[in-house]
């Protein structure tokens, strides 16, 4: 089956939190004040040149996992070190903590997630932190947990600070009775793994607040990705991931 990819919502739409739309969500969520700078109402791909003053502020969570921290330096090198930060729960090797800022954040931890949000001024958000599919199987409930739980916190969060906000998703949230060769963007999915459900879910619920709120999402399906620069995460590609990284040097 081919990868499936799209920009989640109607390829027409153009997704940028208006002003007036990011104001009109404080009547339906009254327990938060919402705020927006002109620079967040121009669109991600808008061709600009980019001072270090106008530069996102740019926090990516699961940072550690086979994405971030090469993501992290491809923004670092357009925005700026100080501008991008990488984020996890686990304890990050010497050659992460050399290369840009580091902070803890849990996901499952909405009011510290908010601290780290306004503290460090923050403007994009890559939301990477999941369970992948073989170690989802393995622990359903965290995984419930992690891909759900977390991933409503984080866009709660990018509504109240109208953040925008990328969220990977996966050609996992295909599933058996899926049409293939090529898989259309659109079609059943039905996927097999809580990994694959959360996906479709998170798929959903971007389209949904970007319809309903004018949040600034992006969604993009990835294939199995296999790294030679990171250790496997817990993926159906790990298998291989782990063949390639034996013959290659990774720091510790």
């Amino acid at each position: 089956m081919l990868l499936g990819m799209r920009v989640c919502g109607p390829s027409t739409a153009v997704f940028r939190p208006s002003t007036l739309r990011c104001l009109s969500r404080a009547h339906r969520l009254p327990c938060r004040e919402l705020t927006c700078s002109p620079r967040q109402t121009s669109r991600w791909n808008r061709q600009v040149s980019v001072t270090p003053r106008d530069s996102p502020r740019v926090l990516i969570t699961g940072g550690l996992g086979q994405l971030g921290s090469g993501l992290a330096q491809i923004l670092r090198e357009q925005y700026g070190k100080e501008n991008v930060i990488l984020s996890d729960i686990k304890k990050p090797p010497a050659h992460v903590l050399s290369s840009g800022p580091f902070v803890y954040a849990d996901v499952l931890d909405f009011k510290q997630l908010r601290e780290l949000i306004v503290n460090h001024r923050i403007t994009w958000l890559v939301h990477y932190s999941a369970l992948l599919s073989a170690v989802g199987e393995a622990n359903v409930a965290l995984a419930r947990k992690i891909n759900i739980s977390g991933l409503h916190n984080v866009l709660d969060l990018a509504l109240e600070n109208c953040l925008r906000i990328f969220v990977p998703s996966t050609i996992g949230a295909f599933g058996p009775s899926s049409p293939r060769d090529p898989a259309p963007d659109l079609c059943v999915q039905r996927p097999r793994t809580i990994y694959g459900v959360s996906k479709v879910h998170g798929e959903l619920m971007g389209e949904y607040l970007h319809h309903k709120y004018g949040l600034d999402f992006r969604c993009l399906r990835y294939p199995g990705v296999i790294s030679a620069h990171t250790h496997p995460g817990g993926g159906t590609t790990g298998i291989g991931s782990s063949a390639l990284t034996q013959h290659t040097y990774l720091p510790r």
